[in-house]
């Protein structure tokens, strides 16, 4: 296990930590589940996922050095890319099946967790669990059983990708007081995209490339959804 990888990647996980933290304590009440226990299980989670990945990374055939042009080709390039597609599936797809009372649910959890917890939990520590820890061993694992490259990448992205959409699915029913089939579409649908282009920016620029993909994906997405926060409280 490489020490060092393993200290960088917990520290770049506590903001995005902490700003959840700070925005479940307010927006989340639930009597079995304590604020305490939810800051815990987040350390818990930045650090056992630090630790896959600081054990499998340097095993596999990913960037492991800063290379800007990398990250700025596959981490902002994939973003953009990532963040239209996005845009159109939820606009075009989600959005024109929901009732005013569904899109006012989902718009009022989006602005009640917050840009800075999207950006830095979202952005950094999902990154860390999904792209760092769990594709990572994927590759291993899949090298140890003499799997060919190409194929042992293609699947780690995949499954951790569907991964990635299916623990999303939960909170549906903390989003919306009716959950209705499009939401778990969508939610299967553009969270797998999501993954996809984060784990392809991971293998090619390595795990800040993944991070600016999903920050990306959350700064691009914003102020369009922050101006129709705004528009629906506004009727």
């Amino acid at each position: 296990m490489n020490l060092v990888y393993l200290i960088i990647v917990c520290i770049i996980c506590i903001p995005g930590i902490y700003f959840m933290y700070q925005s479940e304590k307010i927006h989340i009440k639930e009597d079995d589940v304590t604020d305490r226990q939810r800051l815990i299980a987040h350390c818990l989670s930045a650090l056992i996922f630090s630790m896959l990945g600081a054990y499998a990374v340097p095993k596999i055939n990913v960037v492991q050095q800063i290379e800007i042009s990398q990250i700025l080709l596959y981490g902002l390039g994939l973003g953009v890319i990532c963040s239209i597609g996005h845009l159109l599936f939820y606009y075009m797809y989600l959005v024109p099946r929901l009732t005013k009372t569904d899109y006012m649910e989902i718009e009022t959890h989006y602005a009640n967790t917050g840009i800075l917890s999207r950006v830095f939990y979202g952005g950094i520590l999902e990154e860390v669990m999904f792209r760092w820890g769990l594709l990572s061993l994927f590759i291993w694992l899949s090298q140890l059983m003499n799997i060919n490259d190409r194929v042992s990448i293609l699947f780690a992205i995949s499954i951790s990708s569907i991964l990635f959409a299916i623990v999303h699915l939960p909170s549906i029913k903390l989003v919306a007081s009716q959950p209705k089939p499009p939401m778990y579409v969508y939610t299967v649908v553009g969270n797998t995209w999501v993954g996809f282009f984060a784990g392809v920016a991971f293998i090619q620029g390595g795990l800040l490339a993944a991070i600016f993909v999903h920050m990306l994906f959350h700064l691009i997405w914003w102020p369009i959804q922050n101006r129709e926060y705004v528009k629906l409280h506004s009727k």
